[in-house]
């Protein structure tokens, strides 16, 4: 057996210099790998597994440097792999061929220092960044795995002087179903031991022991959550889950027979070209909840969003939205595409059981005067029997948005164009939240993307006119929030904050959660004062979108989504607001 030794006093190396091909555009959304061991870095990766696998996509392939001489060499690249759940066995594998030739078939996800033989050829693996399951990082937006140097001890007759070594590198059959892949860091200087390298590691360990100290904060403050007087009492739920399935955007209602029923969309990814809105139902408040009901599901679309409404009459009503912003090999394009079976915008579903069976339109409501209109917010429903339905709207020339009021007067068979809530010069004011107050007033909140704070409207005539839209006290960058109206006329805000891994969010840039603040004077304040915690243990930005019910003892029950341990959760939380 070689000892580390032996692939020293072989002829050293570099074991990339040159990309040949890979099976993802990384030009297209999402892509790209966090840092490794050094900092950030270029890397390319096997097929990417939220996309459908397409019959001519290359393998990933790339060269060495050339060698000096037609002896045994050691080839040192940077390379990377998913990481494996700790009680995953056995561990899924990839094989590496060298000018075409099967060299080595080694493990995927390992953590310790490994090696693998195969007749005159070997593997070694060195580990110097891993990744674990309570790491928090998300799976698709800057993926981290675990990253080390590959050193590849090659024979000298499959070598030929002044020529490189083609590398290739192929996913076996899954052995265990987890998220696999591999990646080639595009460093040409993996040998390269300098005062500038060893600086870069020391870098990106701070970074790892900064990181660290987040996550056992976030374990703590968990495992300790009585001990925090600003965080509420809370009974969590979990609503569903789905094996390594992603789902979020949940809505919840509350039907006329008691029954609770949440909506949202499961998919592969957050980004991914096969999203299907699906419900369950609760008939014991909350407790348990039953099997998933799809509500809606197209081939090859990206079915998003979903909110709910049950009305006076009994009528159930559903609100959703396909994205097609993908083309047609499931990459994310940022831009609407036209070979889509349903095209972009909002489809007002029914049902007359309960939610148990469904009718849906072919076409979307026309968005008019804006070119697209979509929304994840439930329909309001005013006492003349008029739906608004609070939507995020946009124009075609335009890299921007503002929100919109589209009403029905006909039990939301159709709708049409009511008035601007906000429509700002270089603002994105979107994913707004829409609520009637005891007075009948409305309070429309808006998603921000440009601050650090919501922006809020308000209407006294049924939604026909807005007050000017103005930045609020309330945190509102990077989720939507929801508004709940509590018997007393109480205005409850419930918000959620990712932590600064994706924007600088408020409250604090190292915590994702969901937190709620009261207005005593229907949206005219807010007071942040008093705001309080409903949870702050979450690891990474791919989390919240609450949507809230007040319950018939008084409680409110938020729900919302959050991954932990590689898996996506829809969650929900119960707790009691006293005013201070």
């Amino acid at each position: 057996m070689l000892t580390p030794d032996d692939f020293d006093q072989r002829q050293q190396v570099e074991g990339f210099a040159q990309l040949v091909s890979e099976p993802n555009h990384p030009a297209y959304l999402p892509g790209g790998l966090g840092p490794d061991f050094r900092g950030q870095s270029a890397a390319a990766t096997t097929h990417q597994w939220w996309r459908p696998m397409q019959s001519n996509e290359p393998d990933l392939v790339w060269l060495t440097a050339p060698v000096p001489l037609a002896v045994d060499t050691t080839f040192s690249f940077i390379g990377e792999s998913s990481n494996h759940p700790e009680n995953v066995f056995p561990m899924n594998q990839a094989t590496l061929f060298a000018n075409d030739e099967r060299a080595i078939t080694f493990d995927l996800g390992v953590r310790q220092r490994s090696l693998w033989m195969s007749g005159d050829w070997a593997l070694e693996f060195i580990p110097k960044q891993v990744a674990t399951t309570v790491d928090g990082y998300h799976r698709q937006f800057g993926m981290r795995g675990c990253c080390g140097i590959y050193r590849l001890a090659v024979p000298a007759r499959a070598l030929q002087a002044g020529q490189p070594l083609r590398l290739k590198v192929i996913i076996e059959p899954l052995r265990s179903n987890v998220i696999t892949w591999f990646a080639v860091r595009r460093r040409s200087d993996a040998l390269e031991v300098s005062t500038h390298s060893n600086a870069e590691q020391m870098q990106r360990l701070q970074d790892e022991l900064i990181h660290l100290k987040r996550v056992v904060g976030n374990l703590a403050r968990r495992s300790y959550a009585g001990l925090f007087p600003e965080r509420l009492a809370t009974e969590d739920v979990i609503v569903y889950t789905n094996g390594l399935a992603h789902v979020h955007v949940p809505d919840v209602i509350r039907l006329h027979n008691g029954d609770l029923l949440v909506a949202f969309r499961e998919a592969t990814e957050h980004l991914s070209n096969d999203g299907r809105i699906v419900m369950v139902r609760s008939s014991d408040g909350g407790k348990t909840w039953g099997e998933r009901q799809v509500l809606v599901e197209t081939p090859d679309t990206d079915e998003r969003e979903c909110a709910l409404y049950q009305l006076r009459d009994g009528t159930v009503l559903a609100n959703e939205w396909p994205n097609t912003y993908y083309d047609r090999d499931g990459y994310y394009l940022g831009v609407p595409t036209t070979h889509h079976v349903r095209q972009m915008g909002m489809y007002v579903g029914r049902s007359t059981d309960n939610g148990h069976t469904w009718t849906w339109p072919t076409k979307p409501f026309d968005p008019a005067p804006y070119h697209w209109a979509v929304s994840s917010e439930r329909i309001v429903e005013l006492p003349s029997g008029r739906l608004l339905m609070a939507c995020y709207c946009g124009h075609e020339s335009r890299r921007q948005w503002g929100s919109a009021i589209y009403c029905s007067d006909d039990k939301g068979v159709s709708w049409h164009y009511l008035a601007t809530v906000a429509d700002l010069p270089g603002k994105r004011l979107g994913e707004p939240a829409l609520i009637e107050t005891h007075s009948g007033r409305l309070i429309c909140m808006m998603r921000n993307e440009d601050g650090l704070t919501y922006y809020e409207s308000l209407s006294d005539d049924g939604g026909v006119t807005w007050s000017p839209a103005r930045p609020s006290a309330v945190p509102g960058m990077s989720n939507p929030c929801s508004l709940v109206t509590l018997p007393d006329a109480t205005v409850l805000c419930i918000y959620g904050a990712r932590p600064r891994e994706a924007a600088p969010y408020a409250p604090r840039d190292d915590v994702g959660g969901l937190y709620v603040v009261a207005s005593y004077d229907e949206g005219e304040t807010w007071d942040m004062a008093h705001a309080r915690v409903i949870r702050d243990d979450f690891m990474n930005m791919d989390i919240g979108y609450p949507a809230s019910i007040v319950m018939t003892d008084g409680r409110i029950l938020v729900v919302y989504y959050f991954n932990m341990f590689g898996r996506f959760f829809i969650a929900g939380s119960f707790f009691r607001w006293e005013k201070p």
